[in-house]
């Protein structure tokens, strides 16, 4: 048990903002160095404008009790999170993007030296590293910088040596998605997941990248299922992007159902990731589990469409302003597939995707191919890409995405992603059985875009059916509603691909 010492004592005292900021904060929004020093990320004091940018600062304290902060970051209208102190308590260092209502921004890293006064980069976003840093924590002896990244699908850990600059990836490959927990005596303590696996303890060498697993706690539970098999796919289109203009490879990953007979013919389920800059990684997902629609006896299919985290920033940034770019390619992947994989049954593809894959299964019950997807699940979509933007709360991620709000001029050209691509545009034509979810507190995407669309649906007399969770908000946390969710949607898909 711990005893306070002394009466608790508030570090904003002075600063009229808020620490852990907004809906994502947490404990990597501050960090106390051993000198008594304190640094915060948070939102600009009293700023009217939290709703359209993404700019958040780091302060810093030389005392946890002082009155006054210093602004470290006044000169950068973007987002600057993740401070982390140095062991010895001189330097602290941070994430950085630059970019004032870019999320998925580029992601640098800065250092400043509390004797000194100076900031350094000790990684300029896109110039020294293909990848944007998501976590940030020093060794012990001060000498490296570690980080988490997007890399091709897996989360990778990495280390940056803050003398040289030089940045390695460790770990195998091929070894799953890796996460940083802590130091042992004779290496790294990380946790290690993978499509097959859910997460176990390793002792992680950073200089030899040798591995020994710590823990087995899940080994004898999955020796009593029957997984799926992984295949990594790479396929081609010729689509140009905004970035691409001669088309691109893409990366997917495909699942075969479990008890797999290559003698038999198997439906496809193809999963849509959300974000749109995310990606369906090489991991376990405890919402979108691949395994799940595996096990039910499914061929899966994830694509990560241009737009996807972790293929370079160029990659990424295609898809903002071209959000028809992740239906299309996921379209070109469930082509590729068919033609290569005499196993799956035509006539038998459903899609499903949250979010942005929300999004995707609007767009692509206007758009697809006539029959190509049998059926559809859309959580928390957008249905409308006006009105979803008056009533989000991240308006900053519209305003990027789409090239301004709605009431500026921009929006009005024949070309705008707002009268180019809304799934609205196109319901007239919307064929395609859908099963409709929505968390009635996702500000995100509001309840009146599922109500829309499942409307939309009703009024046609397209098979339809909605899934109300009164308590979720953009994504299904509740143990419960889980079960629920899962038996909702595997049955609407077993309907339709039986």
């Amino acid at each position: 048990a711990y005893v306070a010492a002394d009466a608790a004592v508030d570090g904003l005292r002075g600063v009229p903002t808020a620490c852990p900021s907004g809906a994502f904060g947490g404990a990597d929004d501050w960090s106390v160095a051993s000198s008594g020093a304190v640094a915060f990320s948070c939102r600009p004091p009293l700023a009217p404008d939290e709703a359209w940018t993404t700019n958040r600062h780091v302060h810093l304290k030389a005392k946890f009790d002082e009155a006054e902060a210093a602004c470290l970051t006044a000169d950068n209208q973007g987002f600057d999170f993740a401070p982390a102190f140095s062991p010895d308590g001189k330097t602290l260092a941070w994430l950085s993007m630059r970019g004032a209502n870019y999320e998925a921004d580029a992601v640098g890293i800065r250092a400043h030296d509390l004797a000194t006064g100076e900031t350094t980069d000790l990684l300029v976003a896109e110039k020294d590293f293909a990848y944007s840093p998501q976590s940030l924590r020093w060794s012990g002896d001060g000498s490296k910088l570690y980080f988490e990244a997007d890399v091709r699908a897996r989360r990778r850990l990495c280390a940056l040596d803050v003398a040289s600059r030089e940045i390695r990836v460790l770990g195998a490959d091929d070894a799953g998605s890796t996460t940083l927990k802590g130091y042992g005596a004779s290496g790294l303590v990380v946790a290690r997941d993978s499509l097959s696996q859910p997460a176990e303890l390793a002792l992680l060498d950073a200089s030899s990248g040798a591995e020994t697993r710590l823990t087995f706690f899940n080994d004898q539970k999955l020796a009593a299922v029957d997984l799926g098999a992984v295949e990594e796919v790479l396929y081609k289109t010729p689509r140009p992007g905004r970035e691409s203009e001669g088309g691109a490879e893409i990366q997917a990953w495909l699942l075969k159902p479990s008890g797999f007979d290559e003698t038999k013919r198997y439906p496809l389920a193809v999963i849509v990731h959300g974000g749109p800059q995310g990606s369906t990684g090489d991991d376990w997902h405890y919402r979108w589990n691949l395994q799940s629609y595996a096990s039910a006896g499914f061929v899966v299919l994830a694509p990560n469409f241009r737009g996807s985290t972790g293929f370079g920033h160029a990659y990424c940034r295609d898809i903002s302003g071209d959000w028809a770019i992740g239906p299309d390619d996921s379209v070109a992947g469930v082509e590729h597939v068919l033609a290569t994989r005499p196993w799956i049954d035509a006539d038998r593809v459903v899609g499903l995707g949250a979010s942005y894959g929300g999004f995707s299964m609007n767009y692509l019950n206007g758009h697809a191919p006539k029959n190509m997807f049998k059926a559809l699940v859309n959580h928390d979509g957008v249905f409308d890409m006006r009105s979803s933007y008056w009533s989000t709360e991240e308006l900053f991620f519209m305003e990027k995405e789409f090239g301004g709000p709605p009431c500026e001029a921009a929006a009005t050209t024949p070309d705008s992603p707002y009268n180019t691509m809304s799934p609205a545009l196109k319901v007239a034509e919307w064929r395609t059985p859908t099963l409709v979810i929505q968390g009635d507190k996702d500000y995100r995407l509001v309840t009146s875009e599922a109500l829309a669309t499942f409307t939309a649906l009703q009024r046609q007399g397209v098979e339809s059916e909605l899934l109300f969770l009164p308590d979720e908000n953009h994504h299904c946390l509740n143990p419960q509603n889980s079960l629920v969710w899962h038996d909702t949607v595997l049955s609407w898909i077993r309907r339709w691909a039986a």
